[in-house]
């Protein structure tokens, strides 16, 4: 039997019409919309399989009410929807490959997919993002560790990008560095930096946009309902990137790779697809990409869908 997909999409400042065409590139399931109204107040959608949120949270890039938006709307989902997988997608993605082969794939044996990296055994990703898995943001302990971050690459130029995020990579070999990394390390560790992170309980970093079997969004969805959790991830800084993948992986599940596949970055962010781009699209063996233009006559979005999806 084919399985019954939530597509959830997170959407703020997006055209309504962007979003219309995403849903019905995904018929006939479920789009599950949690809307912030609060910030695009007008946004009518007419495709049929689209689903609002009720009660959605203010939501905002680096604002941990958008964690808070994903799980609430996971807690909808799983009292009023029907449904063996979930996907996390923004407004800013499309599917690179026919509906069927998603269901094919989502079939398979892995419960989860997603990718990350485990913060503290991945150096680049210690001083990249260090100071925001250990400590609150904002605080003295965070503003001191991100300027040793920056001491410790200085004005190397090298950057990794996997997981669907990138990291700044490159070590300096000099006296300050070393200071750097001993610092930094020395957070890592429960007793210094007063968090919930241990061998045992280890802090995770990647990108945002998983999906996962019913069971795991509900055992998400509970773990996320712990005091000690929800309350320590409500402090770090970007708390999405590192929450997500820390449940993900502690749930010790049968994981496969991310659906996504991403654009090189820019700066921090994604760049757009381009026409240029669907050779590289065709070749990928991931389900979706992002990011692509809101619009949805950009040229590039209706080649993808026709080309592609078949839509």
């Amino acid at each position: 039997m084919k399985p019954n997909i939530v597509f959830l999409v997170m959407s703020a400042v997006c055209k309504p019409e962007t979003v219309d065409q995403l849903a019905r590139s995904l018929a006939p399931h479920t789009v599950l919309v949690h809307h912030d109204f609060s910030q695009t107040p007008a946004f009518p959608l007419s495709a049929p399989n689209v689903v609002f949120v009720p009660h959605p949270k203010r939501t905002g890039w680096g604002l941990f009410s958008f964690v808070e938006g994903i799980f609430h709307s996971m807690h909808y989902a799983l009292a009023n929807l029907d449904f063996d997988y979930l996907q996390l997608l923004s407004p800013s993605c499309l599917p690179i490959k026919p509906i069927e082969e998603f269901e094919a794939h989502v079939s398979g044996p892995a419960e989860a997919h997603f990718d990350c990296v485990d913060v503290l055994h991945d150096q680049d990703a210690l001083m990249s993002i260090g100071y925001r898995a250990f400590t609150p943001d904002n605080s003295l302990q965070f503003r001191v560790a991100r300027r040793l971050s920056n001491v410790y690459f200085g004005a190397s130029l090298g950057r990794r990008e996997e997981a669907g995020i990138w990291l700044r990579s490159g070590e300096r070999r000099n006296p300050a560095s070393w200071l750097a990394l001993q610092f930094t390390k020395a957070l890592g560790r429960q007793s210094i930096g007063r968090h919930i992170f241990d061998e045992n309980y280890r802090a995770y970093y990647g990108t945002t946009w998983f999906g996962a079997r019913r069971h795991v969004i509900a055992e998400m969805v509970e773990q996320f309902e712990r005091p000690e959790i929800r309350g320590y991830f409500s402090r770090l800084c970007l708390p999405e990137e590192i929450v997500l993948p820390t449940l993900l992986m502690h749930l010790q599940l049968n994981k496969g790779p991310m659906n996504h596949c991403f654009q090189n970055f820019e700066q921090a962010h994604p760049r757009l697809f381009e026409p240029r781009d669907i050779e590289q699209l065709k070749l990928s063996p991931a389900f979706f990409a992002r990011k692509f233009p809101d619009d949805p006559a950009a040229p590039v979005r209706t080649r993808v869908l026709g080309e592609m999806v078949g839509v």
